[in-house]
């Protein structure tokens, strides 16, 4: 099986080749917001790089948020066109998922953090079964603060967007971060955490795949 793995919800360009789960090709730039205008030539060149075509991609797995608004919308336009074109299936993983699978041996539950913008945070609980990371709870929006109020003391897996376009924030300096066991969440663990998807029995390739949005909690 060939599948084709596109990350485009950070501030990077993640783009992966693997066929029967051996990479290809694995691309990963920050882009500085150039991941539109360069996604399509990037995938061309990895695919002419593998002597692939693209009607020869069998499944695609994409990040569906939360993440950069612009960003989600970029990568899930660009598989959904592939596949609708070629009729082929398209996994979805959603960021929190993608940024808990760096942790690969953990045995206990831990929190992850994506901080998109200045003090607010998406946050979820999971835990790693069989080698794979499995949400506890629901992904949550709410403000930095009141997730620190009461996790303080508890190691996080935390993921901030474009932190140096912005000014320093010492409250996230407080946190204790888990050690990670891939250093970076890049369209290669992208495609790992996919395939596992695709082997559950609860996986199902005709169901619709969107961006996931997550309204702030009421506070």
């Amino acid at each position: 099986m060939i599948r084709l793995s596109v990350d485009t919800s950070f501030e990077h360009l993640g783009l992966c080749l693997t066929r029967n789960g051996v990479p290809l090709a694995n691309y990963y730039s920050l882009c500085n917001r150039r991941n539109s205008k360069i996604i399509f030539e990037v995938i061309d060149d990895l695919l002419k790089n593998a002597d692939i075509k693209l009607a020869e991609v069998d499944a695609y797995v994409v990040n569906r948020g939360p993440g950069s608004y612009t960003g989600v919308r970029i990568g899930m336009a660009v598989v959904k066109t592939f596949a609708q074109v070629h009729k082929k299936p398209v996994v979805a993983v959603n960021s929190l998922e993608l940024l808990a699978g760096q942790i690969r041996y953990l045995k206990n539950e831990f929190p992850v953090l994506l901080n998109c913008t200045r003090l607010e945070v998406f946050h979820a609980t999971f835990r790693i079964v069989e080698g794979k990371p499995v949400a506890k709870t629901p992904i949550q929006l709410s403000s930095f603060e009141k997730f620190y109020e009461t996790k303080q003391d508890v190691p996080v897996v935390l993921y901030r967007i474009s932190p140096e376009r912005r000014k320093p924030e010492p409250l996230f300096e407080k946190l204790k971060l888990l050690p990670l066991d891939h250093p970076v969440p890049d369209a290669l663990l992208l495609d790992r955490l996919g395939a596992k998807k695709m082997l559950s029995s609860s996986f199902d390739q005709d169901a619709p795949v969107h961006p996931l949005y997550i309204k702030r909690e009421v506070e």
